[in-house]
């Protein structure tokens, strides 16, 4: 039988410093375009999470360096369960629903990102991120400059 490989979700080329990549499961895996997606999220941040910070979920055309569909974006603090600030070195969880983009959407080549932000452009800061990336002959080709949250 041919062995299902998990889809893996290492870091983002070019994150700064003190920021770190993500544990990420998705529900089903391989995503079913155009069905919804579960996605089980954990980190231990180098920051603490306060009130305002984001989490963001998007597929990304790489070749056009945009979403395809609408990002999934959430306040963390204001999640069911999550008191805080969370303090750095703190493990975080959470459980989100996305519907993933049709089949007809998806370009060639493409990342799931998933990733914590704080502050607001063009102050923001990136606190976490991960990305899985399809399609593309090599990586990294989330481009280090691709401004994920100038699209919000």
């Amino acid at each position: 039988p041919l062995e299902k490989r998990e889809t893996s979700f290492p870091p983002c080329p070019g994150l700064p410093p003190d920021a770190v990549g993500l544990d990420v499961k998705m529900t089903p895996d391989p995503f079913a375009p155009g069905q919804e997606e579960t996605f089980d999220i954990k980190g231990t941040l180098k920051n603490d999470i306060i009130t305002g910070d984001l989490l963001g979920i998007a597929f990304i055309n790489l070749a056009e360096k945009h979403p395809v569909g609408g990002p999934l974006i959430v306040d963390i603090c204001s999640l069911p369960g999550v008191t805080c600030p969370i303090k750095a070195g703190t493990t975080f969880s959470t459980t989100q629903k996305y519907i993933a983009p049709g089949a007809e959407e998806l370009p060639k080549s493409y990342a799931i990102v998933i990733a914590i932000e704080h502050g607001n452009p063009p102050d923001n800061v990136a606190l976490a991120c991960s990305a899985a990336i399809f399609g593309a002959s090599e990586p990294p080709a989330v481009p280090a400059d691709l401004d994920f949250w100038g699209f919000l």
